[in-house]
């Protein structure tokens, strides 16, 4: 059986001084290996990133494999903000993980949904090692059916998936407060339960709660 070599939480350093962390997967010998690389925000060692892409089996199969969290999430540094850094990151990246050690400077990129936009974003840097892309299930454009549609928000996907992200975010914030940790997940789930009969049957829309703009979000969590 070929021997699977496995780093947790490598650091890459973007070109503002944040600093990422990807688990990176190396199959036994020397390579030099092409890399595939997936950038998500949901967790780098969730099942979710797991099921889009094996690592040990892609790694076996002779690929480096780069599951990264992106900014601001889980092991990586810096501040939250859905799809304001991927296009940098990505660049960044993808230059990074060309670079480490056993790679053959070849990178592609592969993932749904988020981080199938997180493989637009890097495409449109145009980062000289990144070769190909896979994007799956995802959209060129977030303001066009998935964030807003026809200039409207689209509070089915924004409302859920917006509270939802908020669980890593207050785990960040309060995680040496286990009490005030416990009292503000449970409050996220009210306010996902609520949205039923508080935000979608309500004309006109009104602010979501707990949901804010970025530079309040510390007080809407």
């Amino acid at each position: 059986m070929t021997e699977i070599q496995i780093e947790f939480d490598v650091p890459a350093e973007m070109r503002d001084g944040t600093v990422l962390r990807a688990d990176v997967y190396r199959p036994g010998g020397s390579g030099p290996w092409p890399v595939l690389l997936s950038r998500l925000p949901y967790g780098k060692q969730m099942p979710l990133a797991v099921a889009i892409l094996d690592p040990l089996a892609a790694a076996r199969r002779g690929f480096m494999v780069v599951l990264q969290d992106t900014r601001g999430r889980f092991a990586s540094g810096g501040e939250w903000e859905p799809w304001t850094h991927e296009e940098q990151d990505g660049y960044d990246t993808v230059r990074w993980a060309a670079a480490l050690p056993g790679a053959n400077g070849s990178v592609g990129m592969i993932g749904a949904s988020y981080f199938g936009n997180t493989q637009w974003m890097a495409a449109l840097s145009k980062p000289p090692e990144l070769k190909a892309i896979a994007p799956m299930v995802t959209w060129s454009d977030p303001d066009d059916g998935l964030w807003t549609r026809g200039g409207a928000i689209e509070l089915g996907i924004t409302a859920p998936w917006s509270l939802m992200m908020g669980a890593d975010a207050l785990t960040r914030r309060h995680g040496t407060d286990p009490a005030t940790l416990v009292g503000s997940l449970g409050r996220l789930v009210q306010d996902l339960d609520g949205l039923v009969d508080g935000v979608y049957g309500e004309l006109p829309a009104r602010a979501v709660p707990r949901v804010r703009p970025a530079r309040s979000s510390r007080a809407g969590l």
